[in-house]
């Protein structure tokens, strides 16, 4: 039997907090208009059912990504398991106004599939006892989990707070560096390039901020709230077995230090308050911002604006860290039970993670979740941006994913005080031990809040 399984559908007294799901703050699409056809259903890695073994079932899939849109739906997930598996139907459900998690599991509606990340796994899967673990299943179906990113593997466990296997991944999301190729180019400055560490990034922010004819270009700019959530160092805001906040440490000095420093750069302050996400657009609306680390997803946004000259990199990392990453910020496909058709969900989930399927989304431009090199090197080979340096997106290996406090992390956001308090040292000049000791208080206090409840 499997360790964790949801046999009712009774709703966990927090279940309002779900209503608001974890996306993936720096989603903006990022697909061509040319997309490629559905894959070769004839994986030699799918599992051991057949289209045969498995009669006529209905799957319901819950999305908590917005940017799944119905025609990616039916193009890169029916398709594929509809042609391996034809009886089983599909049917597609985009959370929103329209369409509430909690009111399909209340009117016996629950899904047998929800994608989200690992803060929806807090809001959208364990609220309503949607999880299941699938590891008798890996098992039943010698499925190969070696095929996967690792680090997405240990995420989803260290999440569980138990070890459990919820689901699979579907895609990651790597933080990297982005450039403007025209303002180096204006200025006659070499271009980043992968294997930096943060402090020649500073020296290099540094070199490009200046006032040229009256426009003052920044060298740098930051989209924090992945950087801090999934940061390098591996760091939690909330310490694991005492319940407090454990933000006021060497650890997360060394983290903000290095991001304080593009800020303390004469010249490089945003002109109003400063806004991570504003950071981001910042880069392509205003044009004169040199560099901007972002998670890969972030291209969404200005992929169609075909005026912008830019690349990518892979992020600066830590110079006793060389080579180490932010960590895998995973969108993931959480199998449920509730309606006992974890099986035929599992192969379907299967399905989508063959070669195949995968090379056609990593051509698209959605990194893959194998660590296939040979389909990594594809990675938006026939997105509208085929010539960008996307292969920078694995150029470093994943930070170490830590085991969360699986009590507090769903009641508190503690990644995100830290992002408003390191917004305020930006604004009001204070320093990071100021930052830190307030984002302390905050965080405490959110604790005792959520344990009055």
């Amino acid at each position: 039997m499997n360790r964790v399984e949801s046999k009712t559908k009774t709703i966990v007294p927090w279940m309002t907090a779900a209503l608001c799901l974890s996306l993936l703050t720096a989603c903006g699409g990022g697909n061509s208009a040319n997309k490629p056809s559905a894959a070769d259903p004839s994986a030699s890695n799918a599992p051991s059912g057949t289209a045969d073994s498995i009669g006529p079932v209905e799957l319901t899939i819950y999305s908590g990504v917005s940017s799944i849109t119905q025609e990616e739906f039916k193009r890169t997930i029916e398709a594929p398991v509809r042609a391996k598996y034809p009886n089983i139907k599909l049917n597609y459900l985009i959370g929103g106004a329209e369409v509430k998690l909690d009111n399909m599991v209340m009117t016996g509606s629950a899904p047998d599939i929800v994608i989200t990340s690992i803060s929806g796994l807090y809001t959208a899967v364990l609220p309503f006892q949607l999880q299941y673990d699938i590891t008798d299943l890996v098992k039943k179906h010698k499925y190969d989990l070696s095929r996967i990113e690792s680090s997405a593997i240990e995420s989803l466990r260290n999440a569980s707070g138990t070890g459990a296997l919820y689901g699979l991944p579907k895609y990651t999301n790597a933080v990297v560096l982005f450039y403007n190729k025209d303002i180096f180019d204006k200025f006659g400055v070499a271009y980043p390039k992968n294997g930096m560490t943060w402090d020649e990034t500073a020296k290099l922010a540094a070199q490009m901020t200046r006032t040229v004819d009256g426009v003052n270009y920044r060298g740098m700019s930051l989209f924090t709230s992945n950087m801090i959530k999934d940061n390098q160092l591996s760091l939690l805001p909330i310490d694991a077995k005492s319940d407090k906040a454990s933000v006021n440490t060497a650890g997360y000095q060394k983290l903000f230090q290095s991001y304080k420093s593009f800020y303390d750069i004469v010249g490089n302050k945003p002109t109003g308050a400063f806004n991570g996400d504003n950071e981001l657009n910042a880069f392509y609306k205003d044009r004169n911002i040199a560099m901007v680390v972002a998670p890969m997803s972030g291209y969404g946004r200005f992929e169609g604006t075909k005026d912008l000259n830019w690349d990518i990199v892979a992020a600066p990392t830590f110079s006793d860290k060389a080579g180490v990453g932010y960590q895998a910020n995973t969108i993931y496909y959480f199998i449920s039970n509730v309606n006992k058709k974890a099986e035929q969900a599992f192969l379907a989930v299967t399905q989508l993670l063959t070669d195949e399927v995968q090379l056609a989304a990593n051509k698209e431009g959605r990194p893959t979740i194998l660590t296939n090199e040979t389909i990594r090197a594809t990675l938006g080979a026939e997105s509208s941006s085929k010539n960008k340096n996307f292969k920078a997106v694995f150029h470093n290996k994943f930070a170490e994913t830590p085991t969360p406090n699986t009590k507090m992390a769903p009641l508190v956001n503690a990644d995100g005080i830290l992002n408003k308090e390191f917004g305020n040292m930006i604004n009001n000049g204070t320093d990071i031990n100021t930052m830190l000791r307030l984002a302390e208080e905050q965080i405490n206090q959110a604790i005792l809040d959520a344990k009055s409840k």
